[in-house]
């Protein structure tokens, strides 16, 4: 076995003025309660399964949660191997977690290798968690990637089959989240569906530190959601909802500062709070303020570029194009650092593709009718950026985008609605591709206009914008973005909300062939990966004690004194120090808790040595020998590692 040092990444008490109940037991503070039904007792005390996120080339994050039965520091350690029975473990160490980090763990896997998928779980309280499983990133000469990108994600809008679809992919690099990973709004407000009767917690509205913890561990304790955490490593960025509607550097459309306080209070409790339980590197803070924008070089295939167009330094939306400050040259979206940043990302990558994980959309949706929300609502900030895609020596920039809750394909061009400057069917004044997600489960506008046939308002937006070459406005899922040294590629996955559903359908996929910026329809969905990846178990492993030899009850009347070899191929012996007879139960079991040997034996008081063998069949992989003595009610128990 080959230990690895690790980094354990925790979460700085960056505001001590924030002060938050640990959840202890199934609550936060008063009135934030999550009712036990929402607990899956087998899980206990990692009810909120694993997740792993921001995976590089020699190192990936991997997250838990640990729910205390009381306000203690707990003892957590961690196991990681290329295979689900943990015979090749790569890495394994300990940390800590307490009241301040919410009992969330948060560990920086080091020394590991690009292109490999990883299994991993962690231990605390005598229990194991579920195994998760993720996937570094390759360094070089990268043929094939594969993401699922989604965002928009309201709980009592709909059932999380999205989520439940993506964790059975098995051949993604990554997923990218583009935000709105949970809403802010009280029960029976934004989103709420009667026919799913979904309703948030806490109840009310979160504004304090407190608030948000539990909104994070409610969303987490969903069943689908948490697969897709267990099976699949994430890229996230957070867009307005994490905090609140239409957030902005100082403030929030849904932000009433008479009734909810300091928004600066609030965003800051937004933020801890994401960064405690999301599976994210803790970001860098300039000037006091954080930095999530970060860039992933993948296998010089592509380079993900994930900026920040809403918390860093966005100024205040305009009302409306009429809104006198809608033409100050000096409002911004990025900001001037980020800006700069993003400029030298662009400079710096070698990269086939470059490709952006944003919030907003930077198309435009009609002729002079801007969004104020979006790009289009910073219309000089918007054009700088523009104009330096245009100048890189290619058209290979993808932008992804998140938000809108609608489905959306355009090529990006500077002058969609002059035809002497863009053609669509040749890439004539192009610079790119812009694929926009539809919700993962956040109200489509059928919804926002039930039993409105939404066919010719899209043929309308789809005939008034050249640009636009697909549009849907009725379905809620994600995509599959598909890169090779070819093309890139979007294949738009739909689900229901409504029901727990299996059913996955594939509605359009569009791609762009290298160099030549424009999209083009595709007669069927990419490719997936020749080499599939295991899928991590669906139960978590039966516990193992740690790994030692010794005394096991106060009158020494059964000593272990030895078990080897340890690895081994296909034999144990077993050393037994007896002061008296007794009847000992030998099994060994698998980490499903499955038996695969047992023998009962008769031994007298003195030294014992006893050689078995093992099954011819056992399979490789860790097992725990359990030595159970009778008469005197002693347990042993010792991990196994079987090897072929």
């Amino acid at each position: 076995m080959k230990l690895i040092s690790t980094i354990l990444t925790t979460i700085p008490l960056l505001f001590n003025s924030l002060v938050g109940h640990a959840q202890t037991s199934f609550t936060h503070g008063p009135g934030n309660e999550i009712e036990t039904v929402f607990f899956n007792p087998q899980l206990a005390p990692f009810y909120h399964g694993v997740a792993s996120g921001d995976p590089l080339q020699d190192r990936v994050i991997i997250w838990t949660r640990v729910t205390p039965v009381s306000d203690t520091l707990i003892p957590v350690s961690y196991v990681m191997a290329t295979d689900t029975n943990f015979q090749n473990i790569v890495a394994q160490g300990n940390t800590s977690t307490d009241y301040t980090k919410d009992y969330t763990v948060k560990v920086d896997v080091l020394g590991l290798q690009p292109n490999v998928t990883y299994y991993y779980y962690f231990t605390a309280l005598e229990k194991n968690s579920l195994i998760g499983r993720t996937h570094t990133l390759p360094a070089a000469n990268a043929e094939h990637l594969r993401f699922a990108v989604g965002s928009c994600s309201n709980y009592q809008m709909g059932y999380f089959n999205s989520y439940k679809q993506i964790s059975k992919h098995n051949d993604l690099d990554a997923v990218i989240h583009l935000g709105d990973y949970f809403y802010e709004y009280p029960t029976y407000s934004y989103g709420y569906t009667v026919a799913v009767d979904r309703t948030h917690r806490p109840n009310h509205e979160i504004i304090t530190l407190d608030d948000y913890r539990v909104r994070h561990s409610y969303y987490k304790l969903d069943r689908d959601l948490m697969a897709a955490h267990q099976q699949q490593p994430f890229i996230c960025v957070w867009d307005d909802h994490e905090i609140a509607n239409n957030t902005y550097e100082t403030g929030a459309a849904n932000h009433d500062s008479e009734t909810e306080g300091d928004f600066i209070i609030r965003k800051e409790s937004a933020i801890r709070a994401y960064m405690e339980w999301m599976p994210i590197r803790m970001p860098e803070y300039f000037g006091g303020k954080p930095q999530i924008r970060r860039t992933f070089n993948i296998g010089g295939l592509a380079d993900l570029i994930m900026v920040d167009t809403r918390v860093e330094d966005r100024d205040k939306q305009a009302y409306s194009a009429a809104d006198p400050i809608f033409q100050d040259s000096t409002r911004e979206i990025l900001g001037a650092t980020q800006r700069q940043w993003l400029f030298d990302q662009i400079d710096q990558s070698t990269a086939t593709w470059k490709i952006y994980g944003n919030q907003v959309m930077m198309s435009e949706e009609g002729e002079n009718s801007p969004d104020p929300d979006a790009w289009t609502g910073y219309p000089f900030e918007r054009e700088k950026v523009i104009d330096k895609l245009i100048s890189t020596a290619d058209k290979n920039h993808v932008i992804l985008t998140g938000d809108t809750h609608r489905s959306w394909a355009f090529d990006l061009t500077k002058h969609p609605f002059d035809t002497a400057y863009y053609q669509p069917l040749t890439g004539n004044g192009t610079y790119g591709v812009e694929f926009a997600a539809p919700s993962l489960a956040s109200p489509n506008r059928n919804e926002s206009s039930p039993g409105t046939d939404q066919t010719p308002f899209q043929q309308a937006l789809l005939y008034e914008n050249p640009h636009l070459q697909y549009i849907d406005l009725d379905n809620h899922g994600y995509f599959i973005l598909d890169l090779t040294n070819l093309k890139a590629q979007a294949d738009y996955h739909y689900v229901d909300t409504k029901f727990r559903s299996d059913r996955d359908s594939i509605g359009k996929g569009w791609f762009t062939i290298k160099d030549q910026g424009y999209l083009q329809p595709a007669l069927q969905p990419a490719n997936g990966k020749l080499v599939q990846a295991a899928q991590a178990p669906t139960n978590p492993i039966v516990y193992v004690a740690p790994i030692g030899l010794g005394i096991t009850n106060s009158n020494n009347a059964m000593f272990v004194t030895g078990v080897y070899p340890n690895p081994t191929t296909d034999y144990l012996v077993l050393g037994l120090s007896m002061n008296e007879a007794d009847n000992i139960s030998l099994k060994l079991v698998d980490l499903s808790g499955q038996i695969v040997m047992e023998q009962q034996l008769t031994l007298s008081s003195g030294n014992q040595k006893i050689q078995f063998d093992l099954p011819l069949d056992i399979t490789a992989g860790m097992y725990q020998l359990l030595i159970h003595a009778e008469l005197n009610q002693i347990q042993y128990k010792k991990k196994i590692i079987v090897q072929k």
